[in-house]
């Protein structure tokens, strides 16, 4: 009886501590867990954040670049700009740092570079930044990509980047060009994989 006793108290002693194993073992993953998801959080709150927006309406001779080189199809027969449906675009950082290194291609369906321009950096909230295409042909899809890095991103070597897809479309306006953009997507990158911008423009 004795021995039993013994036995039965072994065993309980043993579940013991095997459930306060389980409990601790559970309560350092929930631990582990929570300070990675403070560490995403902390990122993502004070990483940069390039949006990009197409702009109607408006003539491309009223903003920075002021250049005759709008979008060809926009153009009146004298080869001044005119006012069509899809005029540029516009880039804005609405995130909580500075966009260093900022790289914005315009590429064709095939990922083939056709423009690209190269800034040192885009403060959040700064005022947005122009990008003309040179030239769209109609009925055709492109892409607008923008390549950037932070000081935290640089650490963790990868790259961000912000993907606007959109189609070129005939106007009712002659000689107009509208466009269907795409939904806009945010990706990260290895540093060794940021090539796009890198690539020769055709």
């Amino acid at each position: 009886m004795a021995n039993i006793l013994v036995l039965a108290s072994t065993l309980l002693t043993v579940a013991l501590v095997l459930v306060n194993f389980y409990y601790s073992y559970q309560a350092k993953k929930m631990l582990e867990t929570k300070i990675e998801e403070t560490k995403n959080e902390v990122m993502m709150a004070s990483r940069p954040l390039l949006v990009a927006k197409a702009v109607v309406h408006e003539k491309a001779t009223t903003y920075e670049h002021d250049t005759s080189s709008a979008p060809i199809g926009t153009k009146t027969s004298d080869d001044r700009p005119t006012t069509s449906h899809f005029s540029h675009f516009e880039l804005f950082n609405a995130g909580n740092s500075p966009a260093l290194g900022l790289e914005i291609s315009l590429v064709n369906d095939g990922k083939a570079v056709l423009q690209t321009e190269s800034l040192g950096f885009l403060r959040n909230n700064e005022q947005a930044l122009s990008f003309v295409p040179i030239r769209l042909d109609i009925q055709k899809t492109y892409h607008l990509v923008c390549e950037y890095d932070s000081i935290r991103s640089r650490e963790r070597k990868i790259w961000y980047q912000t993907w606007l897809p959109f189609t070129t479309v005939e106007s009712a306006t002659k000689g107009a060009i509208n466009v269907k953009v795409g939904e806009m997507d945010f990706k990260e990158v290895p540093a060794s994989m940021h090539s796009i911008a890198s690539t020769k423009p055709k």
